[in-house]
């Protein structure tokens, strides 16, 4: 999905002197949106024109707003009138990006820095940059930019469905849904997994039929133990997976906690295979938009999966802090759930990641039994984050690190039946143990940390960035 960019710049309010710098204007906006495009990531809503009268400000606005922008960038290669960006600013939603290219013979600067100043006395949300896009890392910032108020823009208005209730007592994982429209704009909807058991029985036999033939073709194997995972057990989760996936779509959910334990993994089957599925861009009904789902019903987990989901559109897992191996130095972090198989081996498609994933029976301590969902994460550069409360304010944690593919036996703390990543982080353990309030971390590929800070300051958080 392209990120829609709104595109405006302000202009002098005297006619004669704004005539002379439209071509000016409009060969620099030229420069930056043709940038922008050639990235692949964004399509830009061009002003029609310079803003130089209160009523062409209105107007250009509204022309972005019905646009359906999710970022506003405010270019400014000379310097143009400061109200004309405060009277837009009425009509558009923030967060603002104020960019000037180093233009030495208008004063660019003067126009950022007015704008700028305007703005933080009405306390409007925006960032500032000053440098050339063709700069890569100017345009590096322009990019962290427009990911991070996408993703603010597109939470808001979106549905959080919570199936089941709070789990083992979590207080850090259970949602605050008044505080969830304040903060984020999220709405959230909640009913009982019983529907998960009604639906299930429901689902086409062709439909579990060919999920399981999908499962034995691409897995690395399939350890049926005649205990923990029959094929009884498993055909269940199939139909939970499908019967899950078809309540989404119905109640019209954007994400998702599911609570399982312990009604669903005590009675029914553990719901390990609807949480890695549900997170993968793929299954055996064809490729998908992967739906971010939190298992032990961690809503506060869900969001900060949402978020990066949106910033980076690439899968997102939940896992324990499990341990911390001196020795190997590194954190090894496992949980049973919501790890996406697309983890094992990050490829576009399901046969290279499956291909590294065994479906192996569950923990006896989950008495209806089914399968796990068991491989190790590949190695590279991942983000990891957390939205927490203190008190009734919200906090991001955030960490940069590196997943490390080590042996099982040569790392204290791992496990040989749960997706497992030996993560390598720059921060102290004591660090961790004192600001994480939360026994979940959640990880996604790549390093978007720049724009996670940008998200707390556009959602008026405090970010905690743990690593240096």
């Amino acid at each position: 999905m392209k990120h829609r960019v709104g595109l405006l710049s302000l202009s002098d309010g005297r006619e004669r002197v704004h005539q002379g710098l439209v071509p000016v204007v409009e060969q620099y906006n030229h420069v930056l949106a043709t940038a922008l495009e050639a990235t692949g990531e964004i399509e830009v809503v061009r002003g029609s024109t310079p803003i130089n009268h209160p009523a062409t400000a209105r107007r250009e606005a509204e022309r972005l707003k019905q646009a359906g922008v999710t970022g506003v960038i405010i270019h400014q290669p000379v310097f143009g009138f400061p109200h004309f960006a405060v009277i837009a600013a009425q009509i558009l939603d923030p967060p603002f990006l104020l960019l000037s290219p180093r233009e030495p013979n208008y004063p660019s600067l003067v126009g950022l820095l007015t704008v700028g100043g305007s703005f933080a006395q009405l306390q409007i949300p925006h960032v500032r940059l000053w440098g050339d896009i063709g700069e890569p890392q100017v345009l590096a910032q322009v990019m962290a930019f427009v990911r991070a108020a996408s993703a603010v823009r597109r939470l808001r208005g979106q549905v959080y469905g919570l199936l089941g209730g709070r789990s083992m007592g979590l207080y850090s994982a259970a949602p605050a849904p008044n505080l969830w429209l304040r903060t984020f704009g999220v709405d959230t909807d909640n009913v009982d997994q019983f529907e998960i058991v009604r639906r299930a029985e429901t689902v086409s036999p062709e439909r579990v039929e060919t999920g399981i033939d999908w499962l034995a073709r691409h897995t690395r194997g399939i350890q049926f133990d005649d205990m923990q995972l029959t094929p009884a057990k498993l055909e269940r989760q199939v139909r939970a997976y499908l019967a899950t996936k078809d309540i989404i779509a119905d109640y019209g959910w954007d994400f998702l906690g599911l609570k399982c334990h312990y009604e669903m993994s005590e009675f029914y089957a553990v719901q390990c295979l609807s949480a890695s599925l549900l997170n993968d861009p793929y299954d055996w009904e064809g490729p998908k938009e992967t739906t971010v789902v939190s298992c032990e019903a961690d809503s506060d987990g869900a969001l900060s999966m949402q978020l990066l989901k949106l910033i980076t559109d690439q899968p997102v897992a939940l896992l324990d802090v499990r341990f911390y191996d001196q020795q190997a130095q590194v954190w090894v972090l496992s949980n049973c759930g919501a790890a996406p198989t697309w983890f094992a081996a990050r490829s576009p498609g399901p046969s290279q990641n499956l291909a590294r994933v065994d479906l192996v029976p569950s923990t006896p301590k989950y008495l209806a039994g089914g399968a796990h969902v068991c491989f190790q994460f590949q190695a590279g550069p991942v983000t990891l984050a957390r939205l927490q409360r203190a008190g009734d304010a919200y906090q991001l944690v955030i960490l940069k690190g590196n997943i490390q593919e080590m042996p099982l036996d040569s790392v204290t703390g791992s496990s040989s039946i749960w997706p497992l990543a030996f993560v390598r982080l720059d921060v102290p353990v004591e660090k961790m143990v004192t600001h994480l309030n939360s026994n979940h971390l959640h990880l996604v590929s790549g390093d978007c940390t720049q724009e996670l800070c940008l998200v707390g300051q556009f959602l008026g958080i405090e970010t905690l960035n743990l690593s240096p």
